[in-house]
């Protein structure tokens, strides 16, 4: 019997896998295929790109001025993505790719600890790589899949040694908890912390010396404090900047960072970005009750305590909740295993009505006066992906492995057409890769560029060269430069309201430049074009030179 165990668990490690590696080469088809999204992901993949040719891992800089809103964790790893595959986009979203197969990886293990089935942990793996926000976050760079990856690590660790007391799970924990702190600061230690505190154990034995204890917390004071310390010991200014700045304005202050959303936010876009998913659990609630009171207590805190903390935050974005969703997963994975076939029948029929209608939508996409331009190979595609989903339907047997060979099927086949509509569409997306493009058809790129009262880092990373930002009214030019140290950022942001910079533009503008407006400058601009004879207009862009 132990053998038969042994070889049905081999074979399921396979199965999972084999799983994560199809979905590594979904993840990686056409990742570079379309330019950077203005504003976060741009602003991330430029400040990594930066990092790159300085070689300075410590002091971020965005277009050339101190950026230290987040810790350097982000940077580093999308910087390390270039160093492999070169200055793309490709090169800047590897990494990002494989930080979702760490969260998977982290929900099937989480989800053996936690209900003692490989049917269940499975399920809820793929459940969680089908949520739609979980997908955003992969394709979008930003901090959050990140700080989900080592959260989930944390969480992890600690289902592990919670029975065991064997120290090294102990010492992994406070490092994925480090590595938390250095992606996004405090606020990566909420849902560890909170399922430490939920996670309980029936029958646990064994003891750890309270020496163990100590010092694998000091491993995680010295390495989460490391950056933060070092950059405070340069500047006292930083005490104030982090603690004021990044902690308690953020929460209490909508202004702050401009991410003001109302408190029902999370309540209406969780819901909506977990489709179908979220449809099942919002149905069956009662079934809930089954829980055990070790497993409700555990779920309380990491999704609802969470939600409230969040929902109260000034600043709101969808993905700041991403280890949220990672709970969702594993709760639904259990829920769908406890109702009844009746139930799962009508599941069913609901999850293909609606894979169906998206498909259909996605299809008709082209014939729509949207404004989208969807390529008709594309068309194509998305209807052999409704006829996959139609064979399924009409081949497989009823249950909820139909419905998540449908979900997991859908989203394979989304994955590759979602590349090729957002290359087909960078006005639609906020890209400025087309501007790249026509600098680079019109030999322009050894010119200094000059974009007008916007930061472009998308421009600077397309085109892999720094830019020189003039500010004039637009809030995105309002640069904190408190931490400059020389007068070397003057030659990346220009004030024209300033007489000197203004002169400066002027000597600028009257060598070889390009000057880059969106839509066309304003009546009393339109000195800066006097000596830039031609014209060119790309979406919503006009290029000068």
């Amino acid at each position: 019997m132990d053998m038969k165990q042994a070889i049905a668990g081999l074979r399921h490690h396979t199965l999972v896998a084999a799983l994560l590696f199809v979905l590594l080469l979904v993840l990686l088809y056409n990742l570079g295929g379309w330019g950077l999204v203005e504003t976060s992901e741009a602003r991330y993949a430029e400040i990594s790109r930066e990092m790159l040719l300085s070689g300075d891992w410590m002091h971020p800089r965005l277009l050339g001025i101190h950026h230290f809103h987040k810790p350097p964790i982000t940077y580093t790893i999308s910087a390390a993505g270039m160093g492999l595959f070169g200055v793309n986009e490709f090169g800047v979203r590897f990494f990002l790719q494989l930080s979702l197969l760490g969260q998977a990886l982290m929900v099937y293990l989480i989800g053996q600890e936690l209900f003692q089935s490989r049917k269940m942990a499975l399920t809820a793996l793929i459940i969680y790589v089908t949520l739609p926000a979980v997908l955003i976050a992969a394709r979008n760079l930003t901090t959050d899949s990140f700080l989900a990856t080592f959260e989930l690590l944390a969480i992890w660790a600690w289902m592990r040694y919670k029975p065991s007391k064997k120290p090294a799970w102990l010492y992994l924990f406070y490092l994925a908890l480090a590595l938390a702190f250095l992606t996004k600061g405090p606020v990566g230690l909420i849902f560890p912390v909170l399922v430490v505190i939920g996670y309980r154990v029936k029958g646990a034995s064994g003891y750890l010396s309270l020496v163990h204890h100590l010092l694998a917390f000091s491993l995680f004071l010295v390495l989460s404090a490391s950056w933060y310390v070092y950059l405070m010991w340069q500047d006292r200014q930083f005490v104030d900047y982090f603690l004021l700045n990044h902690i308690v304005k953020r929460y209490t202050s909508p202004e702050t960072f401009g991410r003001s959303e109302p408190w029902w936010f999370y309540l209406a876009f969780i819901p909506v970005l977990s489709l179908p998913w979220s449809a099942v659990l919002l149905l069956h609630l009662p079934a809930l009750r089954k829980l055990l009171p070790e497993h409700k207590r555990l779920f309380v805190l990491w999704l609802l305590i969470p939600l409230l903390f969040f929902s109260l935050s000034s600043s709101k974005l969808i993905l700041y909740v991403l280890p949220m969703l990672a709970g969702i997963a594993l709760l639904i994975s259990w829920l769908v295993y406890q109702l009844t076939a009746r139930d799962l029948r009508i599941i069913a029929r609901v999850t293909f009505v609606y894979l169906g209608l998206v498909v259909l939508s996605l299809i008709l996409l082209r014939f729509l006066p949207l404004g989208f331009t969807v390529p008709l190979p594309l068309v194509l595609f998305a209807v052999l992906m409704l006829g996959v989903i139609y064979l399924l339907w009409r081949y497989m047997q009823q249950g909820i492995q139909q419905v998540v060979a449908a979900v997991l099927a859908f989203t394979v086949f989304l994955i590759p057409f979602s590349t090729h509509l957002l290359g087909a569409n960078a006005e639609q997306m906020n890209s400025s890769k087309a501007v790249a493009d026509l600098i680079r058809e019109e030999n322009l790129q050894g010119r200094t560029i000059i974009v007008y009262d916007r930061l472009l880092p998308s421009l600077a990373f397309a085109l892999n060269k720094d830019i020189v930002s003039v500010s004039d009214q637009h809030h995105s030019l309002k640069r904190e430069t408190q931490f400059e140290t020389g007068d070397a950022w003057r030659n990346h942001l220009l004030r024209i309201q300033d007489r000197q910079d203004s002169a400066r533009l002027r000597e600028m503008l009257g060598g070889q430049a390009v000057l880059v407006s969106k839509r066309e400058l304003p009546a009393n601009r339109n000195w800066l074009r006097s000596q830039l004879t031609h014209s060119r207009q790309v979406g919503v862009w006009m290029v000068y030179y």
